[in-house]
């Protein structure tokens, strides 16, 4: 797996590969072979993917993105969803429902 070598964080891409690492998860007792790509998952792991590409958005990551006192990267955990949304559309961080 690859991360961008200006941060170390990995991009939307990256995100999505690292969840088809071999993980066993299973819907209705249907196991699921990429849950990339399978409908009760796939938006849900772009949403996702979405955001790890923000975080390489020089506009957005000033948003997402903070340093602690210690000088770490860290990235800031938000809600996508419901009333939490509209803190994300200033950055322009939108449309997030599903494809």
């Amino acid at each position: 797996m690859t991360h961008s070598a200006e941060n170390g964080l990995l991009t939307g891409d990256d995100y999505l590969e690292s969840l088809r690492d071999g993980r066993e998860v299973y819907i209705d007792g249907e196991k699921v072979e990429d849950v990339t790509s399978h409908p009760a998952f796939r938006n849900s792991a772009r949403s996702m993917a979405r955001l790890y590409d923000a975080l390489h958005e020089p506009g957005k990551a000033d948003i997402l993105l903070g340093v602690d006192r210690s000088g770490s990267l860290w990235r800031c955990r938000v809600a996508a969803h419901g009333p939490c949304a509209n803190l994300l559309r200033p950055c322009g961080i939108e449309g997030l429902e599903a494809e």
